[in-house]
Parts: structure tokens; C-alpha cells; sequence
């Protein structure tokens, strides 16, 4: 039997609508050549790791995640140069505002030269709905290693197998609760309906992208100065940047509901592949405050009480999950969009490894994360630490150009009141 579609994967799949599609994109900027065959041979190695990055949607009343028999990895793997006046940050705006396509699996890489800039990256475009942290991890969780390796030369062997949309009747044989099935059956039913009647969108939404790049260090001494965390400062300077493009589009600075999704430790959710479940938090991100310090001061008293409670994981122990983990905990952090609350800010903070990775023989220098924005959402920042450095990107419906202005004049002015 194949996977049935939940409902909260329904209501992450009826956000992407060919008009304005909802995606995810994961960027790593590499130092070193790598081809498009060797990148082709290191996803056909690691691609079992992630089995629905080889599966569709299909079925009615009942949808399920069954095997796209037509599968062909190297469909989903291109490769573009830019021109000598195109900036990646252009293409991907491009590409974010173009959909995936339904009849196959939900995600696109591809290999990107920019002989301009002398710099080649790697963009995964992928839907949330395919990883849920527990047995649907990101596939670029499992491509990238501790150290350079050659592919092996060989690709296991694949057949679709679950190429048949669930049943009723096949949730319900051998379960030790029919009823409890049937009613998740039912939901199943009710959440495909319910999401089908979301207005369509009959006009595109733009997706304007910036990022910032700060030193963890200069964040580490603010943090020492101001007895706060980590977290506290990065969503300081995610809120300057809110700030500052809330004043460069001349709009009232009130302060906005942002979606900041928190990592929260439950025992029944520890066999899942991350460890934890990506909690919805809401929060007043303090941008009508003119006060650097008051404002970082603000959010360290927002967040204090759920580091003091216990429940929240701490960034090292997600740092040290294994594979590559941000891949993975940024897709789960935009799927608790479907909380539902209504919010114009999300911010996903995700900390990544101190040690170098690799894809394949080629040394990753920078990772970042971009979601497009959804329903109401005027910005959604994404915020991925990697070697020491942090990068602060942001996906935003109108032009982001004071956006890594604003964010190194907060870091300066918090560095200077540490002092």
C-alpha cells in the first residue's frame, strides 16, 4: 500500500498553485569543479535515503505518495550559466515563481555556473509537503559528506513498486484500531476538500530575494554582552531587516506577527529522523522600536521563557544530528505554515555544521535557504549558519534593497552598545 497523503501535506500542497507556486529552494555555493554527471551519480547513490524524492501524488478520494513510474533522476537535474549581468538571486526569483510540475516528483537541482563571478552553486528547489522529519527526510540531508569523495561508479537498482493509490479498505485490513483509521480516512477526504476550496490566485506573486552573510563571532559577542542567545540576536537582526523594508516602502513600522517556528523536545517524536518536532511559535517582532538594544532586549524577553522551560532543543544538538541537517529542518520549519494563525513575517532559524561538507569532491563555502513567500506573508526570512558564518536571506513581495544594509548597520550598532 502507498503512503497516504495527510492532511496537513494537503493543505502544504494546495498552497502551490501554478499562478503562484510555493516552494522552497536550498542554495550551496561551492569552491571547486563539480559537473552535472558527477552530481547526477552522487543523488543516484543517496536518493533511496529519501524515497518520496521518487514520488508523486495520486488517488482519489484517497491520495497517497505512490512510485512515479517514469521516474528519471536525470530529468530532475540541469545546468545553466549565467550571463555575465545575471546574478543567481535573478534567476531564482525566475524559477521560485515558476511551479513544479504535479506529474512528477516535487523537486528540481541544478547546477549553476557564473564564470562572471568565478563561483558555481548548486540550487535545490524542492516542495516542502515531501519531508516531514521523520521517515521523508530532504535528499541533500544525505549528499553531502565530512569529507571529499568520488562517486562509486554504480547506481543501486530501482523498480517502482507502489504505484497504487491507497484504499479504504487498505488502511483498515490488519490495523488494531479500524476506526481510528477509517476516521484518518475520513480526514484525509474532508482536508482534500477543504484545501481545494482555497481561492485560486489569478494574478502572480513576485518574489523578491536578498542575504545578508555576518561572522558568527561578531553574533557570539553580542550574545556574551547582552546574557541572551544565540537565537535572540539573529531574530534582532531579522527584525532590523523587517525595519528597514517596512521604511523603504514607506509603510507604518507596526510591529508584525511573525511564524518563528521553534524546535521543541517531546519523547514520543525521538525515533523521528530529526530528533524533535518544529513547533509554530507567533510573536510581535519589536520593529516600532528605534532602539537597537531595546529591541534585541525585547526578544530575549520573548523567548526567555521557552528556553527556561526546558522544552526547546538546543542549536548544538541539532547541529549535531546526522547528515546534513538544515536541509531537512528547513523544509519541515515552512510546513508549520499549515498552523494556520495569520502572520505577514515568518522567520526559520537553522543552525548548521562548524565543519566543512562536501558534495562529492567539491567543498561547499556558503548555505542558505530561501521559501517563497504564502496566503499573507509580505517576508519570509530563512536563516541558515554554516563554518562559523551566518547568512539571513529573505524572500519578500516587493524590492529587499535595504535589506543587507539594514542588517549590518543593527549588528554594528548592537556591537557598539556591547561595548
Amino acid at each position: 500500500m502507498s503512503e497516504p497523503v495527510t492532511v496537513a501535506e494537503t493543505s502544504l500542497l494546495a498552497r502551490d498553485q501554478e499562478r503562484r507556486p510555493w516552494q522552497q529552494a536550498l542554495v550551496l555555493t561551492l569552491a571547486g569543479g563539480l559537473t552535472r554527471t558527477e552530481l547526477t551519480a552522487r543523488l543516484a547513490e543517496r536518493i533511496s535515503y529519501a524515497p518520496r524524492f521518487r514520488r508523486v501524488v495520486a488517488g482519489w478520494p484517497i491520495a497517497g505518495w505512490v512510485d512515479d513510474a517514469n521516474f528519471n533522476l536525470a530529468g530532475h537535474i540541469g545546468e545553466v550559466t549565467l550571463g555575465r549581468d545575471e546574478r543567481l538571486e535573478d534567476w531564482l526569483e525566475l524559477h521560485l515563481a515558476t511551479a513544479l510540475p504535479r506529474s512528477h516528483p516535487l523537486w528540481a537541482a541544478t547546477l549553476i555556473q557564473d564564470p562572471a563571478r568565478g563561483s558555481q552553486s548548486v540550487v535545490v528547489r524542492v516542495h516542502p509537503a515531501l519531508v516531514d522529519g521523520y521517515a521523508n527526510i530532504h535528499l541533500f540531508s544525505e549528499a553531502l559528506d565530512e569529507e571529499p569523495e568520488d562517486s562509486v561508479g554504480t547506481t543501486p537498482e530501482w523498480t517502482a513498486t507502489q504505484t497504487n493509490p491507497p484504499e479504504v479498505t487498505d488502511l483498515l485490513d490488519g490495523l488494531a484500531d479500524p476506526v481510528g483509521a477509517a476516521r484518518t480516512a475520513v480526514a484525509g477526504v474532508l482536508g482534500i476538500f477543504e484545501n481545494g476550496l482555497r481561492s485560486l490566485a489569478t494574478e502572480p506573486r513576485p518574489q523578491h530575494l536578498a542575504a545578508a552573510e555576518v561572522d558568527l563571532a561578531h553574533v557570539a559577542r553580542v550574545k556574551k554582552a547582552f546574557g541572551c542567545s544565540t537565537h535572540d540576536v539573529l531574530l534582532a537582526l531579522a527584525t532590523a531587516g523587517v525595519r528597514g523594508w517596512l521604511a523603504e516602502h514607506n509603510r507604518p513600522l507596526v510591529d508584525p506577527t511573525a511564524l518563528v517556528p521553534l524546535a521543541i523536545a517531546e519523547p514520543n517524536v525521538l525515533d523521528s529522523a530529526i530528533g524533535c518536532r518544529i513547533s509554530p511559535s507567533f510573536d510581535l517582532l519589536p520593529v516600532s522600536c528605534s532602539d537597537p538594544a531595546e529591541r534585541l532586549e525585547t526578544i530575549a524577553t520573548l523567548t526567555r521563557a521557552r528556553r527556561d522551560s526546558g522544552v526547546t532543543v538546543p542549536a548544538r544538538d541539532l547541529i549535531d544530528l546526522a547528515g546534513f541537517a538544515p536541509a531537512t529542518l528547513h523544509a519541515v520549519a515552512a510546513g508549520t505554515v499549515v498552523a494556520g494563525r495569520p502572520h505577514t513575517v515568518v522567520v526559520n532559524n537553522v543552525p548548521g555544521p562548524d565543519g566543512t561538507r562536501y558534495l562529492g569532491r567539491a567543498r561547499v563555502r556558503q548555505v542558505y535557504a530561501v521559501t517563497a513567500t504564502t496566503d499573507a506573508e509580505e517576508l519570509s526570512i530563512s536563516i541558515t549558519s554554516y563554518r562559523g558564518r551566518v547568512t539571513l536571506s529573505v524572500a519578500a513581495i516587493e524590492p529587499a534593497d535595504s535589506w543587507v544594509a539594514s542588517i549590518g548597520a543593527e549588528l554594528a550598532a548592537l556591537a557598539g552598545a556591547a561595548r
